[in-house]
């Protein structure tokens, strides 16, 4: 049989993360910083088995094994609401309604705008999840440079956004707050100025915010949500990194008229999202202390995360760069010049430490070779100061082919 695959789906391969991630958990030598996923410590246990099990003796069945709204449960969804408006500030009169993980929203908003051929514009390294939802849909991924002190040449934006003279510039797609694989945030001056270019040009932007709870140090930063007027903005959270992954719970805010057709999509999609955890959510944020757990998250990746940027710090200068992140999964970081790039990620490969290569986390698979990311929320603090000094080692290899000293 010949299959006639459609065009769109040409060249989608499989995720690196993933396979990375598959070949990490088989072998229990490997030090893996390239996993995105929360710690195995992180998951409140007892607090879900109690949950599940009052769901299980008190509550009717149907309410929580039937099907569900499309939208959500009406109930997370305004309590999702009060909670955005308390935690992030976020205020708005829009809707929210509840998604697959924030990775549906990703791709519904695409499908909802883009053409065949249609172009969205994203970070030049970005989340590779949505670099593939956007080629499956058809669209075409396209990267804006960064520049040294922000995630976007704003330049560049401008100037690109100008030139769209036949408009097949639909979305800017954007990791604000605590990028993947960047670890760092836009100032608000920067989002107030992404704001006025997408209205001025009348591009859509897609706010991908997985990580933005998980704020360790610094203020916080207003969403860019939260300066939209006209409904031009797309916002879509998750609980994958504060709940638990296999959840697949996220959600999306915009404006009505998004939201309808959003909603019909949806309806194709998957009809809705897990009913059963939503109202195990609903119930940790009604009858216990969601709040806490959050708290506890923050203290417990804020320590992993300045282990990790202490045990860089002893690293000479001229080997590598790196960007402290204020909240977040990861840091990223650079090669200097004089660092054999193929020298240094064999001696890791050689003694199974993994770090994710800069080109998997980009728009186009090339032009980062001498960048890397490290994950810090996964691995214990042995890991941490283990792997770590793997990476030590490998530089002092790699850079101009010294030999590691003898002790």
């Amino acid at each position: 049989m010949t299959n006639n695959f459609a065009k769109r789906t040409i060249g989608l391969q499989t995720s690196p993360l993933r396979e990375n991630a598959k070949k990490a958990g088989t072998d229990p030598d490997t030090i893996s910083f390239s996993f995105g996923y929360p710690s195995k410590d992180a998951y409140p246990i007892d607090t879900l088995r109690q949950i599940s099990d009052n769901l299980y003796k008190n509550e009717e069945p149907d309410s929580y094994l039937q099907y569900g709204h499309t939208e959500g449960v009406p109930e997370l969804r305004e309590v999702l609401k009060e909670r955005l408006a308390k935690t992030i500030q976020l205020q708005t009169a829009e809707d929210l309604i509840i998604t697959s993980g924030a990775t549906q929203g990703i791709a519904l908003s695409v499908k909802l705008f883009c053409n065949e051929g249609d172009i969205v514009l994203c970070e030049a390294q970005t989340f590779h999840g949505a670099v593939t939802s956007i080629k499956s849909n058809g669209a075409i991924p396209e990267g804006i440079p960064k520049t040294t002190s922000s995630n976007i040449d704003f330049d560049y934006l401008e100037k690109r956004l100008s030139e769209d003279v036949d408009k097949r510039i639909k979305l800017l797609y954007l990791i604000p707050t605590f990028q993947n694989p960047l670890g760092t945030s836009l100032t608000l001056e920067e989002r107030k100025a992404i704001y006025a270019l997408a209205k001025k040009y009348d591009v859509v932007i897609i706010e991908d915010d997985p990580y933005g709870e998980l704020q360790y140090t610094g203020e916080m930063i207003p969403r860019i949500k939260s300066l939209d007027e006209d409904g031009r903005v797309i916002y879509v959270g998750s609980f994958s990194k504060i709940l638990a992954p296999s959840t697949r719970l996220g959600f999306l805010i915009a404006s009505s008229d998004i939201l309808e057709k959003v909603i019909v999509l949806k309806q194709v999609a998957d009809s809705h999202t897990n009913n059963y955890w939503q109202r195990v959510l609903l119930g940790f944020i009604k009858e216990y202390d969601f709040e806490g757990h959050v708290a506890f998250l923050k203290d417990y990746y804020g320590q992993k995360c300045q282990l990790m940027v202490d045990k860089l710090n002893e690293m000479p200068s001229e080997y590598i760069d790196f960007a402290v992140p204020t909240g977040g999964y990861f840091i990223n970081c650079q090669l200097k010049e004089g660092v054999d790039i193929e020298s240094f990620y064999q001696y890791l490969a050689d003694r199974h430490v993994v770090v994710i290569h800069g080109n998997v986390m980009s728009v186009d698979h090339v032009g980062f070779e001498d960048n890397f990311r490290l994950n810090f929320t996964r691995s214990s603090t042995e890991d941490i100061e283990k792997g770590i000094e793997v990476i030590k080692e490998a530089l002092i290899v790699a850079k101009n082919n010294e030999l590691l000293p003898t002790s």
